[in-house]
């Protein structure tokens, strides 16, 4: 899969160390997650991020090592933004689908979080933002419309459209993870 850049964003209310180790940690993971789930390693994924996942530490290495890094592009007074690159199509799906978990939760109880996680690709970012808006539905069906609508723009998601079930619970576990996170420091 081609890589991607994706736009990470923190408001004031997350812009400390703290809240940020967390996130980064989540973050890392779900591109950990895609890696496994695009290389074909399914039975990986599944211990590690699968419904009976055994827990595991920042220590496990979970992939090879990756030769790109994320790098921090610019720090602004009170926010943080940085732009993770060399990410595959995968993480640039999953890890908006996590953000757009958190700011629906956040939505539902009239809660304002400044917490983005945006593609840079124009127009993954199109697609991602009508799935978001829910022009594709909800749940698995939501999921489903979104890999077919990535497929016919030329994405090669077909790994993903085959494990939507993995990603759903993915998506919903680290939706979980970083909204206690932020809700830690509200």
């Amino acid at each position: 899969m081609d890589d991607q850049e994706i736009r990470l964003y923190f408001g004031g209310e997350l812009a400390n160390l703290y809240e940020l180790g967390w996130i980064s940690t989540d973050l890392s993971q779900l591109i950990e997650f895609a890696e496994l789930v695009e290389s074909g390693k399914r039975e990986r994924a599944e211990k590690f991020f699968g419904e009976k996942a055994r827990p595991f530490n920042r220590y496990v290495a979970l992939t090879e090592k990756r030769e790109k890094r994320p790098e921090i592009v610019d720090v602004k007074k009170g926010s943080i933004e940085l732009i993770i690159a060399g990410t595959s199509v995968a993480a640039a799906v999953i890890m908006p689908l996590v953000q757009i978990a958190v700011q629906r939760h956040f939505a539902a109880k009239d809660e304002t979080v400044t917490f983005e996680l945006s593609p840079q690709d124009q127009g993954l970012r199109r697609v991602m933002d009508a799935y978001e808006r829910g022009d594709f539905g909800q749940g698995i069906d939501g999921l489903n419309m979104l890999m077919s609508v990535l497929q016919q723009r030329n994405y090669n998601v077909s790994v993903l459209a085959n494990n939507v079930y993995l990603i759903e619970h993915v998506v919903e576990k680290y939706s979980q993870r970083i909204i206690k996170t932020i809700n830690k420091n509200m």
